[in-house]
């Protein structure tokens, strides 16, 4: 029987946990709980051209233009194909999506999208209800929780396996398989303000290029235009689909921010990002408009038990304080169709993997789509591998240099000012310079605690991100360069 380590417990990871159970030894390890992922706080929902009136090619055409066609074309075709087959099958398995008084699924529209084609669970608690029902799924998987993956083991440029820590005893083991997968989800928390859950740090993307992965499409790095904002610090998403149910972005003057742009408010989520971010440098506060909604707390209670939580008046105002923030990265490793990275038997999958889907933008609720997808294709390339042979090596541990490393906050202040919605050339190499002073690359991640592993796995990806930056001269998708110019005086 062929062994699986799976790293990360989000939607890919589990789904993938689904469909080798029955014919293999799966291991999950994940870094905290099984609640603690992306995955669990995905509100928007999935997107699936399951409506009579839809088709996947309508669904291609939208993330294509979302991509600014960067994406991969066959990637594209993947997802929108296999996945409302994917989603039938849970539905007939018993997942419950949100239906209408007559029984008929209740497709929502957001940003960027052709069609109503979004999928909703629980409302906006749609990560959670679907995230939750596949590990309800999951019957013969041993689990390893509060657990961080270090580095690979990797013999004649073939994965043999990972080395965890136990996080609670800080124990160090090495578990061996046939097949490793990376499913750790992305980096958000390399800036001040991000949707992601605390546990995501770059794990999967810094153990991957430190054993000499390629790594794609780094520069693309997602910002979603609504969180919630109080006293500059970020509380959480709050969904698009609000406003593809009539909310509207508006300053304090009430000033409608997105009114002369094409498709408005729900404009892809870079083009809003940027306008956001423009508007709230000239001074404004930026506010989410909902007095269209009249449902609202029955249709969001996820984003209502949040700002309740929050003391936002938004029942007396019908105004939600926002900003943007960092909320999914659409590089990552490299991957072709199935999953499999550059060196043998080492896969990834969901927002850690790249392989070509997103484009340099990624449209709205494809992320829990994809999810899906890839861990299918995934979990039928796995079955058909060779089983691997491993030597059993002794590894002396080499001297470690004193860490040298900046604070988190340090680095996601300047990673925000540099590597964020609107970036300059000046700035991403000043952003080289300040972090070339550190030596994270020289730095044994076994050797390193907690803190400084994941500051040290942040550096290394925020260094991807700025060298990829500087090597993509021209503004694309999420990746925008503003120009500077420089006045000489004639002589």
């Amino acid at each position: 029987m062929r062994k699986v380590i799976i790293i990360g417990a989000g939607l890919a990871g589990c789904y993938l946990a689904t469909q080798l159970q029955n014919t293999c030894d799966v291991t999950i390890v994940t870094k905290k709980s099984i609640q603690d992922s992306n995955s669990m706080l995905a509100q928007g929902g999935i997107a699936a051209s399951l409506d009579p009136g839809d088709s996947p090619s309508q669904h291609a055409a939208d993330t294509l233009a979302a991509g600014q066609y960067h994406n991969k074309p066959a990637a594209v075709n993947q997802l929108v194909a296999t996945g409302p087959k994917l989603i039938q099958h849970l539905i007939q398995d018993g997942m419950a999506f949100d239906r209408q008084s007559n029984g008929q699924l209740d497709f929502g529209l957001e940003g960027a999208h052709s069609h109503h084609r979004i999928l909703h669970a629980n409302g906006d608690r749609t990560g959670a209800a679907l995230t939750s029902f596949v590990q309800g799924e999951i019957h013969q998987v041993h689990w390893k929780p509060y657990s961080t993956a270090i580095d690979l083991q990797v013999q004649d440029n073939v994965c043999v396996g990972v080395n965890i820590r136990n996080n609670q005893t800080q124990a160090l083991e090495t578990l061996t398989g046939d097949a490793v997968v990376l499913a750790t989800g992305g980096l958000g928390n390399l800036f001040p303000l991000t949707t992601n859950n605390q546990t995501i740090t770059g794990d999967g993307i810094a153990i991957a290029a430190r054993a000499g992965v390629a790594i794609s499409d780094m520069a693309f790095v997602q910002f979603h235009p609504t969180l919630l904002s109080l006293h500059g610090k970020c509380y959480g998403l709050i969904t698009e689909a609000i406003r593809g149910s009539g909310a509207i972005l508006v300053d304090e003057n009430n000033h409608r921010i997105m009114a002369n742009v094409p498709k408005k408010d729900l404009a892809p989520r870079d083009v809003v990002a940027r306008h956001l971010k423009a508007w709230q440098q000239q001074g404004h506060q930026l506010f989410l408009d909902i007095s269209a909604i009249p449902d609202f707390t029955s249709r969001f209670p996820g984003v209502t038990e949040n700002l309740d939580n929050h003391h936002v008046p938004f029942r007396t105002t019908h105004r939600i304080p926002i900003q943007p923030g960092a909320h999914f990265v659409m590089g990552g490793i490299t991957t072709d169709l199935s999953a499999q990275t550059s060196i043998p038997h080492l896969f990834a999958i969901g927002e850690v993997a790249c392989n070509g889907v997103h484009g340099a933008n990624r449209l709205a609720s494809n992320s829990l789509l994809d999810c899906l997808v890839s861990a299918k294709k995934a979990a039928e390339a796995i079955q058909k591998i060779d089983a691997v042979t491993i030597i059993p090596q002794d590894t002396p541990a080499a001297p470690q240099p004193k860490p040298l490393l900046p604070s988190l906050t340090d680095l996601q202040q300047n990673a925000w000012q540099n590597l964020g919605v609107v970036r300059t050339k000046a700035g991403l190499t000043a952003f080289q310079n300040w972090l070339s002073q550190f030596n994270y690359q020289e730095l044994q991640p076994s050797q390193l605690n907690a803190t400084d592993l994941a500051i040290t796995n942040l550096c290394l990806c925020a260094s991807l991100i700025a060298k990829a930056a500087l090597a993509e001269p021209k503004s694309l998708g999420a990746h925008y360069i503003q120009e500077t110019t420089v006045k000489t005086q004639a002589g």
